[in-house]
């Protein structure tokens, strides 16, 4: 592999979120480099791992408004990644495939967390929750990025995906098949430290996560505790919901080794949103001993077996849904999960994961270059 340069292109190291993980698990793991649009204050920074990184612009450039920053970030790749001619080997990692418009020699992974939700899975949802003047906007910026998302996801050599409910989403929105290569979910060193009298939750704070229902369910059961432990743009929502609630602690961003405390000692944690692409935090809370209570749907339904590892919930769960299922989950109930919560997060290792990326890396390398469009 050290004869071949390797460049990871993420989009943008924005949270502290699995995906930023993954791919300075990648990069460490094949000795590559990594170019990203921007790296924002508090995210997780691989210069910090002694990675080599390529910031094409600063955080304070980029517009706080998601649209904007989106075309901001594909003007960016498609701009000033004229040094990565020079690799071998080019791997994308989120929706940053315009890049590929200008890199037509190196040879190209698409590591396809899953096809961009908003032009695809969860499309009519947006539509629906939009003013007639965004319906307006957006609808034609939607069919235009479906072109060019398709377009240029065909000019891969070679499409991974984390999970076989991804894999099922690429093959029906796009019509490409691809391989599963697992997440890598034991980059964080997880043990576990004991059951306490709480619950937790350290989902990204958007609504497709669905925190809020989490918080509304223990407002209305107050001999039960729960701990949120995250942010984003649903940050002031939560606080509001939880605001005189002496059971709910909202914590905000915590450090890892915050994380492995209060994984370790919480008794269970929630996790239920919505269509799922994998599934990350579930595994994670496994890898700790600890059982998931979760939503039966996308990625968690190759993660969560039903009283085995956790509880199911049905998709379209009520809070008195969640409510029974936190009362059900005791101490004694969670700790008989343990075992086979840690059998599961087995799967799911770095190891596996970096062994299943090298072999298809050196088969793309190694056999001519032909794109899916070609096949």
């Amino acid at each position: 592999m050290a004869e071949k340069k390797i460049l990871i292109l993420h989009d943008y190291f924005l949270y502290k979120g699995g995906g930023e993980r993954l791919v300075i698990s990648l990069a460490k793991g094949l000795g590559a480099d990594i170019a990203t649009a921007f790296i924002a204050a508090g995210a997780f920074d691989p210069r910090d791992h002694g990675i080599k990184t390529f910031e094409l612009y600063k955080e304070s450039r980029f517009s706080r408004i998601p649209g904007f920053r989106y075309l901001q970030t594909q003007f960016a790749f498609l701009l000033k990644t004229g040094f990565a001619k020079n690799y071998d080997v080019v791997i994308y990692s989120g929706d940053c495939l315009t890049a590929r418009l200008r890199l037509t020699k190196p040879k190209s992974i698409a590591y396809m967390h899953t096809p961009p939700r908003h032009l695809y899975d969860a499309y009519s949802e947006r539509l629906r929750e939009y003013p007639l003047w965004k319906k307006i906007i957006f609808v034609p910026f939607v069919w235009f990025n479906r072109l060019r998302f398709s377009y240029l996801t065909k000019k891969m050599n070679v499409i991974v995906t984390n999970s076989q409910n991804t894999r099922a989403r690429i093959k029906e929105y796009l019509g490409l098949d691809s391989i599963v290569v697992y997440p890598p979910c034991d980059v964080v060193p997880l043990s576990n430290l004991g059951y306490g009298d709480y619950f937790f939750s350290w989902a990204r704070l958007y609504p497709i996560k669905r925190v809020d229902k989490i918080v509304e369910a223990f407002a209305a059961m107050p001999d039960k505790k729960l701990v949120v432990a995250s942010g984003g743009p649903d940050l002031e929502k939560i606080q509001k919901l939880a605001a005189g609630c002496q059971n709910i602690k909202v914590l905000g961003w915590i450090s890892d080794q915050e994380l492995e405390q209060h994984l370790g000692k919480c008794l269970a944690t929630i996790y239920v949103p919505v269509r799922e692409d994998f599934g990350m935090s579930a595994v994670e809370s496994m890898n700790a001993g600890k059982p998931v209570i979760g939503a039966a749907e996308g990625g968690l339904l190759e993660i969560i077996e039903h009283e085995k590892n956790g509880f199911l919930l049905k998709p379209d769960f009520s809070a008195e849904d969640l409510r029974a299922a936190v009362r059900a989950m005791t101490a004694d109930k969670a700790a008989a999960m343990a075992n086979a919560c840690l059998a599961t997060s087995k799967k799911f290792s770095e190891q596996n994961f970096i062994e299943g990326m090298k072999k298809i890396v050196y088969n793309v390398i190694a056999r001519p270059k032909q794109t899916h469009a070609q096949r």
